[in-house]
């Protein structure tokens, strides 16, 4: 069985969102000559950026760079003007002013309603560092990223967000449930031939006939790789994705593991993208599956402003 055991994910030095920060960190100390380090937040609310000689620069300099370090820390979800005051100890008024400053310098984003701030180079970075559907803006990419993050902490199994780049399944994001063991069955960037995994099964089962099948028939030499699954099977499971409205794939792209996906389509049928849930096999009997594909299903119907 391929699982992997995990502990809550912790804001470590060593993480991805650490590491990013401490970039920006860098670039600003380079050129103010300030000493700094990123402080481990595993058992605090807020990562705090401590200077060694804090007359060594400007007080604002350290306020904007809590600012930007709490951003990252919460990143995808954003954060407004009050509760980053009541995170960082800053008056909501600095606060406002930081936003604006760092807004100017693109250090920052804010959402359509003008009310929730980003760290803007991660928004940057879903479209520069990884591949992403050319039709669909970061701000659904973004929103699909809070639902997935509930979903995690609801579920406590891992779950995915997919693209389709043409005869493939693309990975985008994935988050991490709290449940020991964890089916990573996929990671941003992961390809699979279009219709291994349920949510690459979901955006298969929502292509047309014509199309899904030219699809299949492409895909034809590479499905031997996956626990001997045929091009009659893949059509199968495309039908009864189609008759039951979600997809269910088990022990196909993993060992061991039952798969859940829902595809998000315009308005014309045409797939955008899909969501799924993973888990071990004994954590998914046919009622909990029914369950994860209406979550899963409601997450993606709230996207459906963003298209």
């Amino acid at each position: 069985m391929t699982v992997k055991c995990c502990q809550p994910k912790s804001f470590s030095y060593s993480s991805p969102e650490c590491t990013a920060t401490q970039e920006i960190v860098q670039n600003v100390i380079h050129k103010s000559k300030l000493s700094v380090h990123i402080v481990n937040t595993k058992n605090r609310k807020t990562s705090l950026v401590d200077a060694q000689d804090q007359s060594a620069g400007p007080s604002t300099l350290l306020k904007g760079l809590k600012v930007l370090s709490l951003l990252k820390e919460v990143w995808p979800e954003g954060l407004g003007a009050t509760e980053v005051s009541r995170r960082t100890g800053i008056e909501r008024v600095n606060v406002q002013r930081l936003f604006l400053a760092l807004e100017s310098s693109a250090w920052v984003r804010r959402d359509k309603a003008g009310k929730r701030f980003f760290s803007g180079d991660d928004a940057e970075a879903i479209g520069s560092r990884l591949w992403t559907p050319p039709d669909i803006s970061q701000e659904l990419i973004l929103a699909a990223m809070q639902g997935m993050r509930k979903l995690a902490k609801q579920l406590g199994d891992a779950v995915f967000l997919i693209g389709r780049d043409a005869n493939e399944s693309v990975g985008l994001h994935r988050e991490i449930g709290d449940y020991p063991m964890q089916i990573l069955a996929s990671f941003p960037g992961k390809r699979h031939p279009l219709g291994v995994g349920s949510a690459g099964m979901a955006l298969l089962a929502a292509l047309p006939d014509k199309e899904a099948q030219a699809v299949v028939k492409a895909n034809s030499p590479r499905l031997e790789e996956y626990g001997g699954i045929s091009p009659e099977m893949i059509h199968r499971l495309r039908i009864n994705t189609r008759q039951r409205g979600y997809a269910v794939m088990q022990n196909y792209a993993v060992s061991g593991a039952l798969g859940v996906g829902c595809a998000l389509t315009r308005d014309d049928g045409t797939p955008v993208l899909a969501m799924s849930v993973s888990a071990i096999t004994d954590r998914m009997p046919i009622k909990r599956q029914a369950e994860t594909a209406r979550l899963l299903r409601h997450e993606l119907d709230n996207l459906r402003g963003l298209l």
